[in-house]
């Protein structure tokens, strides 16, 4: 029996890719994919330096209007020339100038700051201000003053009467405005609330605002009762005194190029060392300045000069707020900055408008 064997021809025109055609083929794939890649990187840190762009500005323009919403407020339901506050304490809360006397300072609703600090971002020979704000919280005891029938010592401590349920709103480390009787105003923060009748005002605070009791008259506490005879480096209760509680705040450029807004006090519940929060606003920032346009009409950089005239602040009209900051980017895989000015002006109005 014959074996018979079969051969599949294939059709005329279907022959097979070789080796060579292959790599061929792969090569053109992974080039067009290569390119395709490129692209769509390229189109991913375009849309990541336009997002972070934008969100850099928009936290900038945020941080400049919460500014301004306190330029405004600032000195509302507040003493219009300032309350007395300890030796330096400007200095030691904001890092402000020191003033050259040695007596109790004015603290007023506005404090200028001219080139304090400076940080990574900034250019050679620059500095960032600070400005501060102080202003009555109106929610605060319905929006009446806690009214003071009398002021006794307790060590070296302040002890305020309010009376029976006078103080049911009040909160240890709430920030008090404190009128005497003659008008002369003293910030303090409460360092305990015994009950809703006595306050005490003592040494040991967060914010080192309240002054002992004890030593000569000139340095110790303002808000030691007057005795018979005694006019001045005291207060007086008689018939009454009040005390309205008021937001402290600051703003300013830390180390790492941040503008932070900084809250002094009524921070209710929270321990002594939260009595100071820090908030951040925006990131970035180059630089950070305020200028001070006065009744006079006239510019100043810094109205109280380095803190030797504080009175002049007084004065203030209008708030003028620069933000400088440096948006980092990537274009076709190179790494820019790009510099931006945001400027506000605000009005002051509130420094010569009073809450009773």
């Amino acid at each position: 029996m014959t074996e018979k064997t079969f051969e599949i021809s294939k059709p005329e025109g279907e022959q097979g890719f070789s080796l060579i055609e292959i790599m061929i083929g792969l090569v053109i794939f992974l080039v067009v994919m290569a390119a395709i890649f490129g692209v769509f990187r390229i189109g991913l840190i375009t849309r990541n330096s336009l997002n972070n762009r934008s969100e850099t500005v928009g936290n900038a323009r945020t941080a400049v209007n919460a500014v301004g919403r306190e330029a405004v407020n600032a000195g509302l339901g507040y003493s219009r020339v300032g309350s007395i506050v300890p030796d330096d304490f400007a200095n030691d809360l904001l890092g402000i100038p020191k003033d050259p006397g040695n007596v109790r300072d004015m603290f007023t609703g506005v404090m200028a700051g001219d080139e304090i600090n400076e940080s990574d971002l900034s250019l050679s020979g620059q500095k960032n201000d600070v400005i501060s704000f102080i202003y009555r919280d109106l929610n605060f005891n319905g929006g009446e003053p806690i009214i003071i029938i009398d002021a006794t010592i307790s060590g070296n401590n302040v002890v305020l009467d309010t009376g029976v349920d006078g103080c049911v709103s009040c909160k240890k480390y709430d920030v008090f405005l404190v009128e005497a009787a003659d008008g002369s105003q003293a910030l303090a923060i409460a360092t305990n609330i015994a009950s809703n009748r006595y306050v005490t005002l003592g040494t040991s605070d967060p914010l080192n605002l309240n002054v002992s009791t004890s030593g000569n008259v000139e340095s110790r506490s303002i808000l030691t009762k007057c005795q018979v005879g005694e006019t001045s480096h005291c207060f007086d209760y008689n018939p009454r005194a009040t005390a309205k509680r008021v937001f402290l705040t600051s703003y300013s450029v830390n180390g790492a190029g941040t503008l932070v807004r900084t809250i002094y006090g009524n921070n209710t519940g929270a321990p002594g060392p939260q009595q100071i929060q820090t908030q951040p606003l925006s990131y970035g920032v180059q630089r950070f300045q305020v200028r001070y346009l006065m009744q006079d009409g006239t510019m100043s950089n810094d109205p109280s000069q380095g803190n030797t005239l504080q009175s002049k602040m007084n004065e203030v009209v209008q708030v003028e707020i620069k933000i400088t900051i440096r948006v980092e980017g990537n274009e076709q895989g190179t790494t820019n900055s790009e510099i931006i000015n945001l400027t506000s002006t605000f009005s002051t109005r509130n420094l010569r408008y009073s809450v009773e």
